[in-house]
């Protein structure tokens, strides 16, 4: 029998949060073989509609649609997609209780390869971005540690509490535990409105009010941090006019600064009103995987991203989220979050940020570092 728990909590940006709990149904493939596994989900969801469905979907789930061979594996063998109708679900309007303190993850984390490896694959990216292949790749990297986690899910609800993310999800699928505080949106959808919210740019938060200030002006001002913001502001325009219809695709927020617990960060919003026949597979397949964790071009960033990369994503830089009884849905971004097999008894995170020309190596090098802290107790380190 599968194991399966998922909890979505409420926050500013989702007004309604769930916990789900049981398997009534469910879709599942290891690996992607072909699109048509996108045409199977389809038909496995047309035949639940009017129910919740909780999902989780691996950034490699896409590969197929974009035609690119998956040559890495992941540090931990997730599978490529579940999509589950629970038995149990149960709103929620606020948050629940949080446990006080956490003794689950005082854990070693250590990069899966050396500052040098790190840099000498942005030299790479940087000769692609001279010959024009690409414009903007999201390079990412991997942490991981043998770790025991007693309680998974009183980690991630003591994590949360540190830091309410707005698109936080717990989500557990039998050994596997995704424990995610993620501040993007990927897609939402009400009615046949569509709306989505790539993040790029970000900087620290300080509790000197001055210092935050001008840690704010920093980023709202930086040229190469904006340049990146809207590269894929423009991409992800691209990508919602081939479901969206005409002329309805509106940049309603471009590179504003919005600041959460331990940083700030710059987030674009693009809106665009759905074809009335547009299914969510073929909104997924237009959108997915998302611009804020590719580059430009997509197909392009991700093939050199993917040679280049030590290990297949996994579920990080894929989507977590839940559609509701009349079709509407809300799908996040799995960035700052801890994958853990407690079969194994592995824990992994996925770190990563945007090249371009304009980029500074060892500048990328902490950015990456800097948005595992939420992630990261006291004692955990990283090798360089």
């Amino acid at each position: 029998m599968n194991s399966f728990f998922a909890h979505l909590p409420p926050s500013k940006e989702r007004k309604i949060g769930l916990i789900a709990k049981g398997v009534k149904d469910y879709f599942c493939i290891e690996k992607m073989a072909n699109s048509q596994d996108w045409q199977s989900l389809q038909f496995w969801i047309d035949q639940n509609k009017g129910k919740y469905i909780i999902a989780i979907s691996s950034y490699e789930s896409s590969f197929a649609e974009l035609k690119i061979e998956i040559q890495k594996k992941d540090l931990l063998e997730t599978p490529a997609l579940i999509w589950v109708v629970p038995e149990e679900v149960e709103l929620l309007s606020e948050a629940h209780s949080l446990p006080a303190n956490n003794t689950c993850l005082e854990a070693l984390f250590e990069a899966t390869e050396s500052k040098k490896e790190y840099l000498d694959r942005l030299h790479t990216i940087q000769q692609h971005l001279l010959r024009g292949d690409i414009y903007e790749t999201n390079y990412c990297m991997q942490l991981q540690s043998k770790a025991q986690c007693e309680e998974p899910y009183q980690h991630w609800l003591y994590l949360y509490q540190k830091n309410p993310a707005p698109h936080a999800a717990y989500f557990k699928w039998n050994q596997f535990h995704l424990m995610c505080l993620s501040p993007e949106r990927f897609i939402k959808k009400i009615g046949s409105r569509l709306i989505s919210q790539p993040i790029k740019g970000t900087t620290a938060r300080h509790d000197d009010s001055t210092k935050n200030q001008e840690a704010i002006a920093s980023l709202l001002n930086n040229p190469k941090e904006r340049s990146e913001n809207t590269m894929i502001v423009d991409l992800v325009r691209n990508d919602m006019s081939k479901i969206a219809q005409s002329k309805s695709v509106e940049v309603t927020e471009l590179c504003g600064i919005h600041s959460f617990s331990t940083l700030h960060h710059m987030i674009s919003t693009i809106e665009c009103s759905t074809q009335p026949h547009a299914s969510l597979i073929q909104i997924f397949q237009a959108l997915f995987p998302m611009g804020s964790m590719t580059g430009v071009p997509k197909k392009s960033a991700v093939s050199i991203t993917h040679q280049l990369e030590q290990n297949s994503r996994g579920w990080y830089s894929g989507t977590c989220g839940w559609i509701d009884p009349e079709g509407n849905f809300d799908f996040n971004v799995i960035i700052r979050s801890i994958i853990y097999d407690e079969q194994e008894r592995i824990a992994k995170i996925g770190i990563g940020s945007a090249i371009t020309l304009q980029s500074n190596f060892l500048s990328e090098w902490d950015e990456c570092w800097l948005k595992a802290q939420s992630l990261l107790s006291k004692k955990s380190q990283h090798v360089a």
